[in-house]
């Protein structure tokens, strides 16, 4: 053990001179897992999710499709050896299905976190009460009250108000579980103004923050919370992230987390360890005076079993693969039957995503007129018609139907967003149409000022106006892609900055939106095209990058996803004569459209071939 020792002694260090109420601990699921707690890692709680809400197999199909489409982890510390696997549905994800799909019993759902309610404190707790004792404060994302029932069976009283705050909230103060933050619908908007303030309040007032077993993965609130931090918030605040594993404590050479890159862009001093958490706890413990760890009890784990029908099950499974974008899998649903639901409403819902999704523009619009024009699916009734004339690059039509459309929507609403988002899809394509660019400058100089600020002042907009539009979240990152893209225009410039479509793409990524994820790839492809793929790419290696997308998408079952790749930049580089018309032969582009494609890349293809150009 004495090899271990320079390690921990070294990271226990950064304590020095700072009394313990000078040090905020942040915790997570970590430091639950060890006896007598027992609760389930994130990982084995995902599991535990899909075994006891979703059919046989599910997760490994999902899996398997992570797999295709490059979504792995791979080990965060050196010592580790394990291979990159594919990686996990987020937990959140999967409960919001489950809970969807119960909604009878929503409630009920949330049973499978029962030994979390009931859960008993453990050596880590122990530790982090007698911080709390100290005059110290801690953060966490669990939901279970360990900690304060640790500080309670030392002292006799409860803790201090506010000592301990749970971020996503506790059993405590939500005993049924629906005001946790556990599923999608309650993170994807992030803080409200009070937390965003509440937690900016705790980080300041400290010296030092010591986290626990935290993964870092609270993409939507934490993550977006330290990004949207000024570069010299954090200044002078240590952080020592302890990263649990079971070898050598060492230092990691670069970041393993997104999370610890951003506290440093926000002025933090962040170091990181890997290895026995014990070990650095024990240590800070006796320079604390606190008592020395115990050893922990063996683990005994819990698998709560809750009376799931086949019906709910099949249900869940479906609205799982609708949220992941998995259209094979909701095709072969749909066509057994297995869906769940009778609601016409909703499964013209699906058999037109399905249809979009095959390019099958012409067949879309065709359901959709026959679709009743005063039916409560009526806007998306609109949006689609639109959609599919854009689509097909009949882009006058759309725009004259988009424009009259969204004269009748409300402000503010999904709805509206969607049609605007559709319309300014619509403008940006006639400016790269020659034949209608002139009419597309006309309308990007009629278009008010500022273009890009109206959804990201929305997006930020504090607590209860942010919930109401707990589902509008995808629908503004989208149309604040096309505002980026159309201001771009206006100032006369082509839009090279591939930032914005990169964030869309992690933020689908995260979402577990496998199809959004790769139409944003798509999208930072063609915005970065002068930037990677001009002359210093070779053929070969844009080639491959465009076969990554197709490959991914036919295998979610987008051939729409997959055929677009051929109208990126610089196709007529990647893509041989006969898989181009394949392409535009595949997809139900309008004649004159095929026209205007193929009148680009005939040219271009043929000067290529001739000067030979970058073909090795």
């Amino acid at each position: 053990m004495t090899a271990l020792v320079p390690a921990v002694a070294e990271a226990a260090a950064l304590f020095e001179g700072l009394d313990p109420d000078e040090v905020l601990i942040w915790s997570g699921a970590g430091i639950s897992v060890e006896g007598p707690t027992s609760l389930p890692s994130g990982p084995e709680l995902t599991r535990r999710v899909f075994d006891a809400f979703f059919e046989a197999g599910a997760l490994a199909r999902v899996l398997t499709y992570h797999q295709v489409v490059g979504l792995r982890t791979s080990p965060l510390c050196a010592y580790d050896t394990t291979l990159p696997t594919s990686r996990l549905p987020r937990l959140e994800t999967a409960l919001d299905a489950a809970a969807r799909a119960r909604p009878d019993a929503s409630p009920g759902t949330f049973d499978i976190l029962d030994d979390v309610r009931s859960a008993a404190p453990n050596r880590l707790h122990a530790f982090a009460a007698g911080h709390l004792a100290l005059g110290g404060l801690h953060v966490t994302a669990n939901f279970d009250t360990c900690v304060e029932r640790a500080y309670e069976a030392r002292h006799g009283r409860p803790v201090p108000h506010d000592a301990v705050h749970h971020f996503h909230g506790s059993f405590a103060d939500s005993p049924d579980g629906k005001a946790l933050g556990a599923t999608l619908s309650l993170i994807r908007t992030g803080f409200p103004h009070a937390e965003i303030q509440r937690l900016r309040r705790l980080l300041s007032a400290h010296r030092a923050v010591l986290v626990l077993g935290y993964s870092g993965s609270d993409y939507f609130d934490v993550d977006r919370f330290v990004a949207a931090l000024p570069p010299d918030a954090l200044h002078g605040l240590r952080v020592l992230w302890v990263m649990h594993a079971g070898h050598e404590p060492h230092v990691p050479e670069r970041d393993p987390i997104a999370l610890q890159t951003l506290l440093r862009r926000a002025g933090a001093d962040v170091h990181v360890l890997c290895g026995p958490t014990d070990l650095l706890v024990g240590e800070i413990a006796r320079r604390w005076g606190l008592e020395p760890l115990a050893d922990p009890p063996r683990r005994a784990t819990a698998d709560p079993r809750l009376p799931v029908t086949d019906a709910e099950r099949r249900r869940a499974t479906f609205l799982l693969y609708r949220s992941l974008g998995l259209h094979r899998e909701v095709r072969r649903l749909l066509d057994a039957q297995a869906t769940g639901t009778d609601d016409p409403v909703e499964l013209r819902a699906v058999r037109s995503r399905l249809l979009w999704e095959a390019g099958a523009w012409s067949t879309l619009r065709r359901m959709w007129w026959r679709a009743p024009a005063d039916g409560p699916d009526h806007f998306l009734r609109a949006e689609r018609i639109g959609a599919s004339l854009w689509a097909q690059g009949r882009l006058l039509p759309a725009w004259v139907w988009l424009r009259r459309c969204r004269r009748h929507v409300a402000e503010g609403t999904d709805e509206s967003y969607a049609l605007e988002e559709t319309l300014n899809r619509v403008i940006e394509h006639m400016h790269r149409t020659p034949d209608l660019r002139p009419l597309a400058r006309r309308l990007l100089a009629r278009m008010p000022e500022p273009v890009a600020d109206a959804a990201a002042d929305d997006a930020d907009a504090d607590a209860d106006a942010a919930q109401d539009r707990s589902r509008s979240v995808a629908a503004l990152r989208a149309l604040q892609d096309v505002r980026d893209s159309l201001g771009a225009l206006r100032g006369g410039r082509p839009r090279e900055n591939q930032a914005h479509a990169e964030e869309s793409t992690t933020w689908f990524q995260e979402t577990g939106d496998l199809q959004g994820m790769l139409s944003y790839r798509h999208r930072a492809l063609r915005d970065g095209y002068r930037a990677n793929g001009g002359p210093e790419v070779t053929d070969a290696r844009l080639r491959e990058s465009y076969d990554e997308i197709i490959t991914a998408n036919l295998f979610l079952g987008s051939k729409a996803g997959a055929w677009r790749t051929a109208l990126l930049p610089g196709a007529h580089r990647a893509f041989r004569v006969h898989e181009y018309l394949f392409a535009l032969a595949t997809l139900e582009y309008g004649w004159w459209h095929r026209f205007r494609l193929l009148a680009w890349y005939l040219p271009r293809r043929l000067h290529h071939q001739l000067t030979g150009t970058r073909r090795t």
